[in-house]
């Protein structure tokens, strides 16, 4: 298959064809080797996005190990000054940023640090809150553990 990407790939007059085709070449005749990015550093950290975080959340979701959990967590995020909502329901977990005004089973007012370390696995002490705590024990119960070759992101 690698020699007739090659050849594809030196007849074809498209640059995006002809890169697609000797790049295809390339794998197969080598697997690729990326660069290390360690995910833990400060400034990757403060590039990830709320909605990136909360997205990567959701596909942590075991479903079937969540499927009867029903929960709305409020996370106010006192240094950004955002308001998101994840609301775990049918197995899945649902992020909305700028929630009505309805209330939820647990209010958390943290800062974006302290919103990463919870996913890491911290305790949540100096977290102010508002409900029952247990809805986040709950949350993170039925989370996988990230694909290995994957970082966790920790403050």
């Amino acid at each position: 298959l690698a020699e007739v990407y090659t050849r594809l790939g030196h007849g074809a007059e498209n640059a995006t064809w002809r890169n697609f085709y000797l790049a295809g070449a390339m794998e197969l005749k080598a697997a690729p080797n990326p660069a290390p990015v360690d995910l833990g550093a400060p400034d990757v950290i403060a590039a990830i996005t709320v909605e990136q975080i909360f997205g990567s959340l959701a596909i942590r979701v075991d479903g079937p190990k969540a499927w009867n959990e029903r929960f709305t967590i409020d996370w106010h995020l006192t240094d950004l000054d955002e308001h998101h909502r994840t609301t775990m329901s049918n197995g899945a977990l649902i992020h909305r940023e700028r929630p009505p005004a309805s209330p939820a089973d647990l209010t958390l007012r943290l800062t974006k640090p302290q919103l990463l370390g919870l996913i890491a696995g911290t305790d949540g002490d100096g977290v102010d809150h508002d409900g029952d705590m247990t809805v986040l024990h709950r949350l993170t119960a039925v989370l996988e553990e990230p694909t290995p070759g994957f970082a966790v992101v920790t403050p």
